[in-house]
């Protein structure tokens, strides 16, 4: 049973996911959210779809900056904690996945990998904060984590992310030399970053044999992948 239309939902409509899993895959995706239209569709087609899957395994993904607890909380993490409280109360057997910065195909998306490269490829002009930093992860990989995680026991909140932090500078430098183009930004002296320890990920990840590569050659394999 998969909730959503998104990409997240059209990967796991390829997946093997037996009848006794649910996936939630249609809540806010945009961190800089405020709307509250937006979170009350959330959560009100949350906790209906959760009191009419109680018996299933439930799959909902949330927010990496909620495990970084010196990380500030806009409305928008703010409202995705209160999710996986509803999560924790309505469901028997849950698997919340926090993930960060997703990147699948090069859509019209509000995602900052996708907005980098629209605006190298179109010229737009864009502002890079010179202490920014972001974990990432590619949405094939999303899938094959989240199905290893289902064959284990439930009730667990899990960070999915490429161990490696990347310095958002770094990452346009990355489209730049795969679309052999120059950006146009300038710099905002600001900070914006957390960290995270996912060595509990790695070691799932090795545990389990999963063909996954992370390090710091992630994004660029991924991205050349997909270009």
């Amino acid at each position: 049973m998969i909730i959503g239309s998104g990409q997240l939902a059209k990967v796991f409509a390829k997946s093997q996911i037996k009848d006794d899993v649910c996936i939630f895959a249609s809540g806010v995706s945009d961190s800089n959210c405020i709307n509250e239209k937006q979170f009350e569709r959330e959560k009100n087609l949350l906790i209906d779809t959760l009191k009419s899957s109680c018996d299933k395994k439930f799959v909902y993904f949330s927010s990496c900056a909620l495990s970084a607890v010196e990380y500030p909380k806009n409305d928008y993490y703010k409202h995705k904690a209160n999710m996986e409280n509803s999560v924790k109360e309505y469901s028997n057997s849950y698997y919340i996945f926090r993930i960060p910065q997703l990147f699948g195909d090069f859509i019209l998306h509000k995602t900052l990998i996708n907005f980098i490269y629209k605006s190298i490829e179109h010229k737009y002009k864009f502002t890079v904060y010179d202490e920014a930093y972001r974990y990432v992860i590619e949405i094939n990989d999303v899938r094959r984590l989240v199905e290893s995680y289902l064959l284990t026991k439930g009730n667990s909140t899990v960070d999915l992310a490429n161990p490696y932090r990347y310095k958002v500078l770094d990452i346009v430098k990355i489209f730049e030399q795969l679309l052999n183009k120059k950006a146009y930004y300038e710099f905002v002296q600001k900070e914006d970053k957390y960290t995270l320890d996912l060595t509990s990920l790695e070691n799932f990840v090795k545990e389990k044999e999963l063909d996954i590569k992370f390090g710091e050659e992630y994004l660029m394999n991924k991205l050349k992948e997909k270009l």
